[in-house]
């Protein structure tokens, strides 16, 4: 009884520590080339932005997963900011950055789309700002990328027909990231020479059948003893 005690225990921190510490990086890398009113200061805007598979890929510890569990901006202006509907959706591509089509299109994701965030009212406000700061505009939500299956998709809904204060920092669209956009206020533009500049926060975590196939493990090797 003890014994079967201690190995079902001892099972528990070898499945915690298949996933590693959490952390967070801005993408593209590239650096900061100016602030943009797309996608939160364009009225009604809709972006497609694109992120090589590799940035993820290589930031997960050996990990097949990147949890993601959330993506901040960097506002260029202080104020507060009634935004209206504003939605964050998360999947994959086929598409390398630089090769977007506009949203419109419906060519971009290559599987449906997966909500990550959504608020009908959603308002921020926004106390400091720079290229740098990313603790007050933040998105939450859960999405379990797997970079072996495409690059990363982002869209951004905004709903907001009046929103024209609002911008954020982005970096020019290169082979890490690049994005197109159809948005009421400043048209639709499919040159992908522009990119939202994102914070995500991920951690990399086992693939989903690994922990079930590591539980089955533990129990067997108690029956056996």
């Amino acid at each position: 009884m003890r014994r079967d005690m201690f190995v079902a225990a001892a099972a528990v921190p070898t499945l915690m520590l298949c996933a590693s510490a959490s952390a967070q990086f801005v993408f593209p890398t590239t650096g900061h080339a100016a602030s943009n009113f797309i996608p939160f200061g364009s009225e009604i805007t809709t972006q497609h932005q694109v992120f090589d598979a590799n940035l993820f890929a290589s930031r997960i510890g050996g990990q097949p997963i990147a949890q993601i569990n959330r993506i901040a901006f960097s506002p260029g202006v202080t104020g507060t900011f009634n935004l209206g509907a504003v939605e964050l959706n998360i999947g994959y591509t086929s598409v390398a950055p630089g090769s977007l089509a506009l949203p419109s299109a419906g060519t971009n994701p290559l599987f449906p789309l997966s909500s990550f965030f959504s608020n009908p009212n959603y308002s921020v406000i926004v106390t400091m700002s720079g290229s740098a700061e990313w603790t007050e505009m933040i998105l939450s939500g859960t999405f379990n990328y797997d970079p072996s299956l495409g690059n990363l998709l982002v869209e951004i809904i905004v709903n907001g027909a009046g929103n024209r204060g609002l911008h954020v920092s982005r970096a020019s669209g290169g082979p890490q990231s690049s994005r197109a956009y159809d948005s009421g206020r400043f048209g639709s533009n499919a040159g992908n020479t522009t990119a939202t500049r994102m914070q995500f926060s991920f951690i990399g975590v086992p693939a989903p059948g690994t922990l079930a196939l590591l539980g089955l493990a533990g129990l067997a090797v108690r029956r056996r003893r």
